[in-house]
């Protein structure tokens, strides 16, 4: 029985869980999404067969390798390549009269329809992750965490710079701003060999509105919240990993995290969430229809927890390494339905 993983070529936490099941003696196939074939038309060399319906309610699913059929126990879908450009690359040869970019767009929306019933189909074995749900709708996630009793940072959506200072002064001219999607998956680019550019939006704090024009284009604005530590809640499959975060410790990592101090990295912790919280998160999680997500909180120097985001996609390895979860073998353990042993 092999477990399929879909992810990006170079994610490290996947090599890990990957190392795991190859520990345990477990197949598994690794699927990256763009790929060097000439063929278009082929995903790691495999092909694929669904039939359903007539008289007999036939109702049969086949991944093929050469002549033979996989079976498969598991699907993680990690971090799936959601376009299909592996099977729609810029360089192929096309001397038609209807424009290329509308023939791609064409074609891409086919195969759209093809990827949808594929993730669907692979969703009916035991899986961790969703080949669709990649990012979530910020706003959308805040407004039904609040109506479920998490508490969230005041929150503001315009594009007005009026709306913008009546908000500013009534949270005692103190805000962040951040971005309203979630951050660019295909933030680096390769401008050359081994040269990349990193393209990468960090929470701001704003203590002055007075260069903002007066309409721009709509964004997110939320109160400062002084913090305590910061809590990184890794779910997997029912269960909450969580670590605090003493990030506001230092100035570099103070409001986001993520603006990294090599020379003084943030501390981390294992931390047991407060119960109530953590029901309600997982109300939420249910809610969203996850299986997996890296969930950021706050809590307050006045003790409060304030539920601040989900990637449902996020990056889970510090939280693994630095408090001992081990959350590389859970996850190679769910996959393989066993238990592994050192």
């Amino acid at each position: 029985m092999i477990n399929l993983i879909f992810s990006e070529k170079n994610d490290f936490s996947v090599n890990r869980v990957m190392d795991w099941l190859y520990f345990s003696d477990k197949s598994y196939e690794k699927f990256i999404g763009s790929s060097e074939n000439e063929d278009f038309f082929q995903f790691n060399y495999k092909t694929f067969s669904f039939i359903f319906g007539g008289k007999g309610d036939i109702n049969d699913s086949s991944i093929f390798d050469e002549e033979s059929s996989i079976d498969f126990s598991s699907v993680w879908f990690r971090r799936p390549q959601q376009y299909a450009n592996h099977f729609l690359r810029g360089d192929y040869n096309y001397e038609g009269v209807y424009p290329k970019e509308k023939l791609n767009k064409t074609v891409y929306s086919r195969f759209r329809i093809f990827y949808d019933y594929l993730s669907y189909k692979l969703g009916e074995k035991q899986k961790l992750g969703s080949f669709r749900t990649f990012e979530l709708n910020k706003p959308i996630v805040l407004q039904r965490a609040q109506k479920l009793g998490l508490t969230i940072p005041k929150t503001l959506i315009t594009n007005s710079k009026k709306e913008l200072i009546d908000f500013f002064e009534s949270c005692d001219r103190k805000i962040i701003t951040k971005s309203l999607h979630e951050v660019m998956r295909d933030h680096k680019y390769e401008i050359e060999k081994d040269n990349w550019v990193f393209i990468y939006q960090m929470t701001q704090l704003l203590d002055n509105l007075n260069d903002s024009p007066n309409v721009f284009a709509p964004s997110l604005f939320q109160e400062y919240i002084e913090k305590e530590y910061e809590i990184r809640t890794i779910y997997i499959n029912g269960t909450f990993y969580s670590a605090a975060i003493f990030s506001q410790l230092n100035e570099q990592t103070k409001v986001d995290m993520r603006n990294r101090d090599a020379n003084a990295p943030a501390r981390y912790m294992p931390y047991e969430l407060d119960e109530s919280v953590e029901s309600k998160l997982r109300n939420l999680m249910e809610n969203l229809d996850l299986t997996f997500g890296a969930i950021d909180l706050i809590k307050s120097t006045d003790g409060d927890y304030y539920f601040l985001e989900i990637n449902p996609v996020g990056q889970y390895g510090d939280v693994s390494i630095r408090c001992n979860y081990y959350l590389h073998k859970i996850i190679a353990e769910f996959l393989s339905k066993t238990t592994i042993h050192d």
